[in-house]
């Protein structure tokens, strides 16, 4: 048991890629706190099946005065946070000049601010409880890799990657292990017919996607021990999606 007696908190950990974590970290004895936003049902229900030290909170990670009271609740639960996975996000797709700012701001709030404030709070009750805890942020190969309609979502999936790197340069004095996974193609709800587009395969060295629990084992090994020489690294889980360029030419 890899997080025995350990407490995590995952953000947007309902469905899709939090899903998948939350059911990897139970599995390795964690004590889990599942934030949702919009999805009462599955969070509960998830929380339900992993059993009495799972537990659902509901909160809007955009926001300061939410995210305050979620900590406060997790907090009186368990009495700690040792991990905290930063995963809760959105994506629509909209081409450059036809977004409007409410869309910019709605994308970046929960993707990228939600990361700065839970990380910044949930850091300052490690600090003062002396605890030497793990901070794992969720990116995206968008974060490097541009793709037409979605500026919001690279622009944050960005921002996370070098959040992510300055945080563990502030954080590492105090004992505190920040690191991000970036992932490919995930079979989430969201992504399932798009997925069995034959390009999919095309572009994929492995030749095949990813299931949540797959990012679920990785999170799992950066929230362990196992990984205690890992400090502000981003790892790619993307099937080696990023390392060639798309083949244009036969």
């Amino acid at each position: 048991m890899k997080l025995e007696g350990k407490v995590c908190l995952v953000t947007g950990g309902g469905r899709g890629i939090g899903r998948g974590i939350c059911i990897s970290f139970a599995k390795e004895g964690a004590k889990l706190a599942v934030n949702y936003n919009q999805s009462k049902k599955e969070a509960e229900g998830l929380a339900g099946e992993l059993g009495c030290n799972a537990y659902a909170v509901k909160a809007d990670v955009g926001k300061k005065a939410e995210v305050d009271n979620m900590i406060d609740k997790v907090l009186d639960r368990f009495g700690k946070i040792d991990v905290l996975v930063n995963n809760a996000g959105i994506s629509s797709d909209c081409s450059f000049l036809d977004m409007d700012e409410q869309e910019w701001d709605r994308t970046i709030d929960t993707n990228l601010k939600s990361v700065y404030l839970c990380s910044r709070r949930v850091a300052k009750e490690m600090i003062k409880r002396n605890i030497k805890g793990k901070i794992i942020n969720i990116s995206s190969v968008c974060g490097f890799l541009a793709q037409k309609g979605l500026v919001h979502y690279s622009a944050s999936k960005g921002g996370i990657n070098m959040l992510t790197k300055t945080m563990c340069l502030e954080l590492a004095p105090y004992g505190i292990n920040v690191n991000c996974i970036a992932p490919g193609a995930v079979e989430i709800e969201s992504t399932k017919i798009e997925l069995q587009r034959p390009i999919w395969k095309s572009i994929i060295p492995a030749g095949f996607w990813a299931l949540p629990e797959d990012i679920g084992k990785i999170a799992v090994f950066l929230a362990s021990e196992d990984s205690k020489y890992i400090w502000g690294g981003i790892i790619y889980a993307d099937g080696g999606q990023s390392i060639q360029l798309p083949m244009i030419y036969k």
